[in-house]
């Protein structure tokens, strides 16, 4: 009996003791959780989280929300959870965008009734015509613009292209669905200006259970200050007229119309037939310039202050970046699901398993936007940070960790921080994670690719959790496809565990970790 109560308790305290981090905080971190994160993050309506939109400032909300909840309070300005900086995009010039019925009757409102589109600028007046999708495809014989006289029209046409399994190339969205295709179609016609509708994502089309509340709408209109471009197809063209373009939305194009838009589109759906029929006939007036501009994003950051008063003024970063790459220019959504809702669903149950057993040094979560636009955010962190840099004494950093074998995972930057090799060992055995094999010193090439390279960059050990090499295994990658119901919500928490093992650790042991290998 004595021989068997030594065993148990041997046994509790690989979980519970002086040296291991709680059992419920590291059961905390659940599947399911990270599961509502995933949905949330790569709704559809989120349209990409492209650096900035109003779906990454959504999403920015959401981390906020959930880092309040556990515990950590605001590390950027003021208290606030947003840190801002600039990043160069094209931008609208409001006042210099409008659009109004020429009677006077109705002026529509900037952000909540219409955007304009880069490229497309000046002033234009005329009478709507609506065209369907706006679609000339002679070859298919899907051609929309047939019949009518668009010479000093204002064309009013919905985004894509039917969703219909037989029309254009079927199940995948064609070149003719591109938007700056339309345009130059539309430009030969002589006509006077365009206005594009907004059209709500296909329900379910991103994985999710259809009917989730999450999937409202944004409220407003944003600009998209840059297009998705792909890994397996060259990008979008913008093309630039010398007349105005402007998004709008389904409720304004109701009214310039006279039927219900969405309603034909649908019809268009189901028949894979040409939108044929006048209507419009509503004169106009519109107007659009966007030139490049200094713009504002915001990468998320939290503080959880440690337990200890001689270490607290110590930090370990825990990072993943939050943004993807948008819509392109054919409607197609990059939902980012495990590119980089996963890594970002995975700091936030670490987050909160942290705030349950606070370690002995302070915590930053950082939600970073502008990685796909090289780094940009986490760069302009380090460059400033809300702490001293001094204090920063490791970062260790998550990004796509949904995919591939369940019980993996790649730990990218032992060859930069070899003094990291035997506190991952450590982290792996101090609790079950359900990780069983870690790749070690391997992708090199992927190291300069993700946040913690900007932290290397000015001397912080850092640690990069990916899902498993080579990046070519996932087809997926920057693509469409990248969608919630391909990413492995229970490899996402094991990495989870790993890494909150990992950062546990980090933020207990009395020595820093030594510094980079250059």
């Amino acid at each position: 009996m004595r021989l068997l109560l030594l065993a148990c308790c041997v046994s509790a305290s690989l979980f519970v003791g002086e040296d291991a981090p709680d059992r419920e905080a590291q059961q905390s971190i659940r599947a399911a959780d990270v599961h509502a994160d995933l949905l949330a993050l790569a709704s559809s309506t989120l349209e990409g989280r492209d650096t900035p939109s109003l779906g990454q400032a959504r999403a920015a909300g959401h981390i906020a929300g959930r880092l309040e909840a556990a515990g950590f309070v605001g590390a950027g300005p003021e208290g606030s959870f947003l840190w801002p900086f600039t990043q160069r995009h094209p931008a609208p010039v409001p006042e210099d965008c409008s659009l109004a019925r020429t009677d006077g009757s109705r002026e529509f409102e900037y952000g909540r009734d219409f955007v304009p589109v880069w490229g497309g600028s000046g002033e234009a007046r005329g009478a709507t015509v609506f065209l369907g999708f706006g679609i000339d495809a002679d070859a298919d014989r899907f051609d929309e613009l047939r019949g009518h006289d668009l010479a000093g029209r204002v064309a009013i046409l919905i985004e894509g292209e039917p969703r219909h399994r037989r029309v254009l190339e079927g199940p995948e969205v064609s070149r003719e669905a591109d938007l700056y295709v339309k345009i130059a179609r539309l430009e030969t016609e002589g006509i006077a200006g365009v206005l594009v509708v907004r059209r709500p994502p296909e329900e379910g089309s991103d994985g999710r259970e259809t009917g989730d509340a999450a999937l409202a709408p944004l409220a407003r209109l944003g600009f998209r200050h840059s297009w998705a471009a792909w890994s397996v197809e060259a990008p979008s063209r913008v093309r630039f007229v010398e007349f105005p373009v402007l998004e709008i939305t389904p409720q304004v194009a109701r009214e310039l119309v006279g039927i219900d838009v969405l309603k034909a589109a649908e019809d268009i759906d189901r028949t894979g037939r040409p939108f044929k029929g006048q209507y419009g006939g509503i004169d106009v007036t519109l107007k659009a310039r966007c030139e490049q501009r200094d713009v504002t994003a915001y990468n998320v950051v939290g503080r959880l202050a440690g337990s200890d008063p001689a270490l607290a003024d110590e930090f370990v970063v825990l990072g993943a970046h939050y943004d993807h790459v948008g819509i392109d220019p054919r409607g197609r959504i990059g939902h980012g699901a495990d590119d980089n809702a996963s890594g970002t669903s995975a700091l936030l149950e670490v987050a909160e398993a942290l705030s349950r057993d606070r370690p002995r040094r302070s915590i930053l979560a950082c939600a970073f936007a502008a990685e796909e636009d090289g780094l940009a955010g986490s760069r302009a962190f380090c460059k400033t940070p809300s702490v001293p840099s001094g204090s920063l004494i490791a970062m260790v950093n998550l990004d796509m960790v949904g995919r591939g074998e369940r019980d993996e995972v790649a730990a990218i930057g032992l060859i930069k921080n070899p003094g990291l090799d035997k506190l991952l060992t450590r982290a792996n055995k101090l609790t079950k994670t359900g990780i069983k094999r870690i790749v070690r010193r391997q992708g090199q090439e992927l190291f300069n690719r993700s946040d913690h390279y900007s932290f290397h960059v000015i001397g912080v050990p850092t640690l990069f959790f990916f899902e498993g090499l080579p990046i070519t295994q996932n087809r997926d990658y920057h693509t469409w496809r990248d969608t919630v119901d391909k990413v492995d919500v229970e490899k996402v928490a094991a990495t989870a565990r790993l890494t909150f093992n990992t950062v546990w650790l980090l933020a207990n042991d009395d020595e820093r970790p030594p510094r980079p290998e250059y």
